[in-house]
């Protein structure tokens, strides 16, 4: 991922929750092969919103929409009285991923892997630190949409593979931890494995139809 990609959204989300938003919806779902996509929410009352617009030079584009990149876009939605700013970002491995959650102030990172047919999620947000991303807000809602059949975990709520944590305010370090069972295709083979392949059909192919060429020659 590009690091413009990472900056950018760094820089919407800390604009965002820096000037009093109340809510936050992140979504974050994970293919078996470690890739996904992260999406944040940013919710705010009509009140905030016509704060906001006061300060803003350009409140046309209450959300920044236009700022967005190959992996990244922003749109606004309407949810009621709320005004919802919601960035889409694509990650193609789990280190990617990794880097975007360590762009929030006190996020930490345990283990986010795939390792001998599993994947692991261990991360801790810290609610209660002044300096947090997460300590002004007033509503917390973390899901995570894992890669394969739930094995274990400690979240709030659990709808077939999607996990949701919902942690109380201030409440102090929390730990959001899942695992997941992943299965990958028996023909996902990498590059070189393909290329082995190919080679081997090819050759195969090539003594089959050899084989047949000589017993029709026979057969004449």
């Amino acid at each position: 991922m590009k690091k413009q990609s990472i900056n950018m959204l760094l820089l919407i989300f800390s604009v965002l929750l820096l000037t009093g938003c109340h809510k936050v919806e992140a979504t974050t779902r994970i293919e078996p092969n470690g890739s996904g996509e992260l999406r944040m929410g940013v919710g705010f009352s009509a009140e905030e919103r016509a704060n906001m617009e006061k300060q803003n030079s350009n409140p046309q584009d209450f959300c920044n929409t236009s700022q967005t990149s190959a992996n990244v876009t922003v749109i606004e939605e309407q949810r009621g009285d709320e005004t919802w700013c919601v960035t889409t970002t694509q990650f193609k491995n789990l280190e990617e991923l990794s880097s975007l959650y360590k762009q929030r102030e006190r996020v930490k990172i345990n283990r986010l892997e795939i390792s001998d047919g599993k994947f692991y999620y261990d991360v801790n947000i810290d609610t209660l630190s002044e300096d947090s991303s997460f300590s002004a807000l007033t509503t917390i809602a973390w899901s995570v949409v894992l890669p394969g059949a739930l094995i274990d975990h400690n979240a709030d709520q659990v709808d077939g593979n999607t996990l949701t944590w919902t942690p109380a305010l201030k409440s102090g370090i929390i730990r959001l931890y899942a695992e997941s069972e992943v299965h990958r295709s028996a023909f996902n083979f990498p590059a070189c494995g393909g290329a082995f392949i190919v080679v081997i059909s090819g050759v195969f192919f090539h003594i089959t139809d050899g084989k047949a060429r000589r017993t029709k020659d026979k057969s004449e």
